[in-house]
């Protein structure tokens, strides 16, 4: 009979971090689940470690490092249960988290294919959880609900306007499965355009309460691998751009209000990429960077930082620079 959850834990080089992943996951009150552990190609022992540790209690898949979207994939198509959820390897769950999303879940069908739940850090100073954090963007006003505007939340992931964190969501198989899974060539926030995707096809409900632990450790130790590329600027600009031109590429099926904060959002790519050009001396690439970012949204902002990239490169990087270091300070104070 198969299980009614598979919850998938990808990892890489955290023979350590994944087994105290494991242990919250094998600690759920909701029994009926199985994990799968799929491992990006550890060098460190991490099949040995979890054999000896668990033996059949989990079932494990090794790959050549190609990212954390490929061993997500590669746990989706071995899952067998009718539900499936995601960890991280260095995330941990609280022990009742399946159990109250299951009674969402429940309370809301057939309605909603998916579910998640508030996230709290840990490794970090920040004591807010993310739905906290989130507030000015959107309020979780009941105990459980259902999310009517994550479609819009989905375009911009990330820092204090994080919504759905994806170690805390759980959806059906067979609505999963339909997307085709995680965009390998994302490399960076593929998690938020899969979901996005998924808000295409269902709704989501939600449970007001940190049931998921979020590590935050500093980047160093966290970003190895393919993902060690996350910490360049280009690379970043790069995901963006692809994840938000293939948001457009729904087209008429977009509501419109999403499809202008999706616009909103890639002209903010593009000014970033004007910044990056500026900063490396590329300034014909830098005015085609910052025409596309006017176009898309033509603001005072942005026609100014264009009409400087012509008129005087070197003082269209100045003023980058300044309202780069007032931000920072604001930060700071």
């Amino acid at each position: 009979m198969s299980p009614k959850i598979s919850v998938v834990i990808p990892t890489y080089n955290r023979a350590g971090k994944v087994q105290k992943s494991i242990e919250s996951v094998l600690a759920q009150t909701l029994p009926d689940l199985e994990v799968i552990v799929a491992d990006d190609g550890s060098s460190d022992g991490t099949e040995k470690a979890l054999s000896q540790s668990y033996g059949n209690r989990i079932r494990y898949f090794f790959q050549p490092n190609q990212g954390v979207s490929a061993a997500r994939n590669l746990g989706i198509q071995m899952a067998q249960g009718n539900w499936i959820a995601f960890l991280d390897s260095d995330d941990l769950w609280e022990k009742d988290k399946l159990e109250w999303q299951f009674k969402a879940l429940e309370r809301f069908s057939p309605h909603c294919g998916a579910c998640y739940t508030d996230t709290r850090l840990f490794n970090n100073s920040e004591t807010r959880t993310l739905f906290q954090m989130a507030e000015g963007d959107y309020r979780h006003e009941e105990p459980m609900g259902v999310n009517t505007d994550v479609l819009r939340l989905l375009v911009r992931p990330g820092g204090a306007g994080m919504v759905i964190h994806l170690s805390s969501l759980v959806v059906r198989a067979d609505v999963l499965k339909k997307t085709g899974g995680f965009n390998r060539e994302l490399g960076y926030g593929e998690d938020s355009e899969l979901m996005f995707r998924l808000g295409m096809q269902t709704n989501f409900c939600y449970v007001n309460q940190p049931l998921v632990q979020f590590d935050r450790s500093p980047v160093e130790s966290r970003h190895v691998g393919v993902s060690s590329d996350w910490n360049r600027t280009d690379f970043l600009l790069q995901a963006s751009q692809r994840r938000l031109e293939g948001l457009l590429a729904f087209g008429d099926k977009l509501p419109t209000r999403i499809r202008e904060v999706i616009r909103e959002r890639l002209s903010t790519v593009y000014s970033g990429w004007a910044n990056w050009y500026l900063e490396n001396g590329k300034y014909k690439e830098a005015r085609s960077a910052a025409s596309k970012a006017a176009k898309l949204n033509p603001t005072l902002n942005f026609a100014t930082k264009l009409l400087l990239t012509w008129i005087s490169p070197r003082l269209a990087l100045q003023t980058v620079r300044y309202r780069q270091q007032r931000i920072k300070d604001s930060f700071t104070v």
